[in-house]
Formats: C-alpha cells, sequence, structure tokens
C-alpha cells in the first residue's frame, strides 16, 4: 500500500497558510510535555464526559480537579492534576 509523503517545510510555497508551515514545525508531543499541557474547561468537560454546569457545580462544592485561573479570568487545567484527581476518585470509591 502507497502512502504519501508527509511535506516537508521547505517543499511547501511560501504562499502556503502560516499554520500548516508551522504545524511541521512542531515536535510531537511528548509524555513529559504532555503532563505540562494545560486544558480549556470546554475540553475537560468533553474528556470526561460532563456538562459545564456540573464542572463549575464540582467547582464551588470543592471537588473538581485543580484549575488555574489566567489573567483574563478563564480557566485551564493541568494534564497532570486531572490524572491525579482521576487516581484519587478512583481510591475513594
Amino acid at each position: 500500500m502507497w502512502v504519501p509523503e508527509r511535506p516537508s517545510i521547505r517543499s511547501l510555497p511560501e504562499s502556503c497558510p502560516f499554520t500548516e508551515r508551522e504545524t511541521l514545525r512542531r515536535s510531537p508531543i511528548t509524555a513529559a510535555r504532555r503532563s505540562e499541557e494545560k486544558l480549556t474547561v470546554d475540553e475537560l468537560c468533553e474528556e470526561l464526559r460532563i456538562s459545564r454546569s456540573t464542572f463549575y457545580d464540582w467547582r464551588q462544592k470543592g471537588r473538581a480537579p485543580q484549575c488555574v485561573k489566567l489573567p483574563n479570568g478563564s480557566l485551564r487545567v493541568r494534564r497532570s492534576d486531572l490524572e491525579n484527581w482521576l487516581i484519587d476518585c478512583e481510591a475513594a470509591a
């Protein structure tokens, strides 16, 4: 089965959208980088299959994973904090 080669950055024309050129420059996500990845509330809710209102209810009751509040007021959750929180939930079950 023939698989097309992934284009190199040099083979892309300058007119190629910046995002495509930038994507080729990025290195694959390593395990260490993934653990420091920060999830948005929407990404977290999608991963846990819960509604935003459930997440905010848990947060108000002190039952949500630890969050980081950015200067603009939006929240992020470190992947490592989410994984530790899930381990604690399993232990409590």
